[in-house]
């Protein structure tokens, strides 16, 4: 009798594909262009009946005056004009003008009731952008070097400065109140200034941005960003009461920004489902619409009453893009799909349940894997998937007129095998929502990062926090006002160069006898590694723009010169052998950059590629090398083996798979094959790719040691260290049962055996008179007394 295990792994969701919520182009609303076609038409503005939009056809910047009520399109006389603004029968823009040898802009005004143009300022900036509300212009400039808020009056023909010696840029006016964003501090946030009480208001106070203001009446919105990714798009919508003060988050897709107002609607561009379309939102009845549904990309939303306009890119051959407009009544009206999926992925077979929460729906049609047969009507059905694959689920909803349609992906696994039975466990890190992007380092049960806990405004402070996870212990051990960069850790040893009073030193901290000591005091060093009791490093001590290699040996305290002119950006030692990736150029977007190896015990320098678009990082492990190549839009992951001199791609052709680290026979990276930053593991030893993390936000920078994967995570909403484990999945003893649908009886009997084991995958049945049977629930005839066995 022999029994086997039954082999079968579950899968974690930190290894399942991400999951694309997309959203299909329906005829919900429609849709009037107002340009003609070859235009290209850019932030157009409305007021009442009239659209306003500039147009770069032959780059000669003309803008355009669009009537609603009668279709008639005029074209103004500007100069290379742009960024129209309107309100009433005032319309003002941005002119650029070219005079003998000298270039300026000036901000122009055209009065639709006279049919004249005149000119209200000379010299702003080549950025500025004006607002009108009733007889008050408003724009940014730059003069002696800062950014302020300007004025103009045209029943005065008076101009004022509204702020001054700051970094102040792109006003919005409503009747006595101008609001801005503001860069005083450093990081950008809103302010305001009331022109009757001559007071001024600082709105929102964040380290992280907060851009783009528009004012209606007592309400003011912008794009913030609530997640601390410092220069990302990933922003919100973000409302400001000024009777109140109170600060409401309007929407959670981190990917809105360029919002207006008018009166109860709130309008702005969002990418949540890959490209830009138009959102709004009612802030009576706190509903969000969906106002347009291209893939092509709709962008630069302005409203007024009942009418929305915005650039549209839906004709975009040859770069042309139109003005297309819609009533925000139709949104409102228009049935609106929308459905809730759990879960969302599992094992076969998986039970699913959908949830419709479509606005203004008549009738549903649930199509569960998008092949144009619908398998329900109901409004909340349930559905089985029997069968392993990727669902596409297409829910289509419609009124009397129109129809609108969501997609949504269900992932359904079969039981199987990963790289030796993986289990992956992750655990968050760091919980202080400041840790910084690069900084990660991991040795054994020792986890060390770096957070910025200053506020980028002349306070910044830098504190190296240290995780042990076997204790689950977290210890703050330097904290600097200098920039820190380059976190390694060996053992316990931390390395890092660090920017004090505008020189940059590599710094050691020993965590046994918790001691820190300056390795270098040159003032020119970046990028350290370190191995055993050797420290090395980038430096350019010798000549400004190029840098050597040097190294630093602990037992004996010395320091040396390695390699000398290298141009040396990014190290890695392990044993005795350094690499680094090597400029041969000073343009990095040209491409001249390889990966270089020097060993220590034989005194080689040896070039290890030759693409001349070698990435950053290189790391080593043995005798292997990892870094990124093949240019500069899709990298991919390659290996080098130095005991054979071989190289080898691991990663798939165009895909982009960025900062590479290495431990024995597992690599991770970054992927972005998803739409998303996720980290990937590939083992050499099995040839098996694995998705680590599956968050629809940003995880970067990995780095491994043994079982042990860390990243750079943004998922909550700040920045955090998290960690995957690795281990093996405790297997399956079989354990041996049967029954029979008889139990007794006058031979000959014939007997049906049902096995009821568990975590068997083999059988063989001894019915005791000396016959055999491989079948799980075979059917046997007893012809003498016997006992059977499985």
């Amino acid at each position: 009798m022999m029994n086997k295990e039954k082999l079968c792994s579950m899968i974690l969701t930190s290894t399942i594909l991400v999951l694309f919520i997309l959203t299909s182009i329906s005829a919900a609303v429609q849709e009037i262009q107002l340009t003609q076609n070859g235009s290209r038409a850019s932030t157009p503005a409305i007021y009442g009946d009239k659209v306003v939009w500039a147009d770069f056809v032959n780059d000669s910047g003309i803008i355009h005056l669009y009537n609603l009520t009668t279709s008639e399109d005029i074209q103004l006389e500007s100069f290379h004009g742009s960024r129209p603004a309107i309100y009433g029968d005032k319309i003002v823009w941005r002119d650029y003008q070219i005079c003998g040898n000298n270039e300026n802009y000036n901000l122009s005004v055209y009065d639709i009731s006279t049919a004249e143009k005149f000119q209200i300022t000379k010299n702003v900036s080549e950025d500025s952008i004006p607002a009108i509300y009733e007889d008050k212009i408003v724009w940014h400039n730059s003069r002696n070097g800062v950014d302020d808020i300007y004025m103009y009056n045209l029943s005065t023909s008076t101009e004022y400065q509204i702020t001054s010696n700051r970094v102040a840029l792109h006003p919005a006016i409503y009747a006595d109140r101008i609001v801005w964003t503001d860069y005083r501090n450093g990081n950008p946030n809103i302010c305001m200034y009331n022109l009757s009480a001559s007071k001024e208001t600082q709105i929102t106070d964040s380290e992280y941005p907060q851009l783009y203001p528009s004012i209606y009446g007592d309400t003011i919105v912008w794009a913030g960003d609530r997640g601390g990714r410092r220069y990302s798009l990933n922003s919100d919508i973000y409302m400001y009461n000024v009777s109140t003060s109170k600060i409401t988050q309007i929407t959670n897709s981190e990917s809105a920004s360029r919002p207006k107002i008018y009166k109860e609607n709130i309008i702005w561009m969002d990418s949540r489902n890959g490209s830009w379309n138009i959102y709004m939102y009612n802030i009576s009845t706190q509903e969000e619409f969906q106002v347009s549904r291209g893939e092509s990309g709709q962008m630069w939303p302005a409203i007024y009453d009942d009418r929305i306009v915005w650039k549209d890119n839906r004709n975009a051959k040859d770069g042309h893009s139109d003005v297309y407009t819609c009533m925000a009544s139709a949104v409102f009206k228009s049935p609106v799909a929308n459905f809730s999926v759990a879960p969302d992925l599992g094992f076969s077979p998986l039970s699913v349940q959908f949830t419709d929460f479509s606005k203004n729906a008549i009738l549903r049609s649930w199509d569960f894997n998008n092949d144009g047969v619908p398998e329900s009507t109901e409004k909340n059905p349930v559905y089985v998937y029997t069968n392993p694959g990727n669902y596409l689920v297409n829910l289509t909803v419609s009124d009397i007129n129109t129809t609108d349609s969501k997609l949504f992906t269900v992932l359904v696994f079969a039981e199987q095998l990963l790289d030796d039975q993986l289990v992956l466990t992750e655990t968050q890190i760091s919980t202080s929502g400041k840790a910084t992007y690069d900084s990660p380092s991991i040795y054994d049960d020792k986890v060390v990062w770096i957070d910025h806990t200053g506020d980028y405004s002349g306070n910044d402070k830098y504190d190296i926090c240290l995780y042990n996870t076997s204790t689950k212990r977290e210890t703050r051990i330097h904290t600097t006002n200098g920039l820190v960069y380059g976190l390694e850790i060996y053992k316990d040893r931390i390395v890092w160069y660090e920017a004090r009073n505008g020189q940059s030193d590599i710094y050691m901290y020993n965590i046994s006898t918790s001691k820190e000591t300056q390795i270098t005091t040159c003032g020119t060093t970046s990028h350290p590694a370190i191995y055993e009791d050797r420290i090395v490093w980038a430096d350019n001590r010798d000549e400004e723009g190029t840098s050597d290699i040097y190294m630093y040996n602990l037992s004996t305290s010395e320091e040396s010169k390695i390699i000398n002119d290298t141009s040396a950006v990014e190290l890695d030692i392990y044993g005795d052998k350094i690499v680094w990736l090597n400029y041969t150029s000073v343009s990095y977007s040209n491409g001249f950059s390889n990966i270089y190896m020097y060993d220590l015990s034989t005194s080689k320098k040896i070039q290890i590629t030759t693409s001349g678009s070698a990435g950053y990082p290189v790391a080593i492990y043995d005798d292997r090398i990892v870094w990124e190549d093949d240019g500069y839009e899709k990298r991919q992951i390659y290996v080098y083996n130095i005991s054979d001199s071989t190289e080898i791609k691991i990663t798939p052709d165009n895909l982009s798979q960025q900062r590479p680290d290495i431990y024995g026979d597992r690599i991770v990276w970054q992927d972005q094959r998803n739409g998303n930053p996720d980290i990937f593991m590939y083992n050499l030893s099995t040839q098996k790719e694995i998705q680590i993390t599956t968050s629809r936000l940003i995880q970067d920078c990995p780095v491994i040691y043994g079982d042990r994967i860390l990243w750079y995570d943004s998922r909550k909403y700040g920045s955090d260290i998290y960690m995957c484990t690795i281990s093996l999945k405790e297997p399956r003893i079989p354990v041996a049962n049967f029954s029979t649908n008889f139990t007794n009886g006058c031979a000959p009997l014939s007997v049906q055996f049902t096995d009821l084991s568990e975590n068997a995958t083999e059988w063989k049945w001894d019915f005791g008179d000396n016959t055999y049977s491989a079948d799980r629930n075979p059917v046997h005839t007893i012809k003498l007394e016997t006992i059977p066995s499985v």
